[in-house]
């Protein structure tokens, strides 16, 4: 799966987000999801993860826990 900056994609329930607190920090700040969430890919990053733009932060995820939302033709 290719995702492009701007690209709606759905974070299922229980998913892990974490967030880099400072380059210097041992422990990230994370949080999990709730029920499922749309958010905007932004780019990914080297170990397997990508960066996601949800809920006014920018958090990361694990690849395998992002699917594209595409777009639905309702006609």
């Amino acid at each position: 799966m290719w995702l492009t900056k701007g690209d709606l994609v759905r974070i299922p329930a229980d998913s892990c987000l974490t967030q880099r607190v400072n380059e210097l920090a041992l422990i990230d700040k994370y949080t999990y999801l709730e029920k499922p969430t749309i958010g905007i890919f932004m780019n990914y990053t080297f170990d397997h993860q990508a960066i996601v733009f949800l809920n006014n932060n920018y958090w990361s995820v694990d690849l395998k826990n992002l699917k594209y939302a595409g777009v639905k033709n309702v006609s």
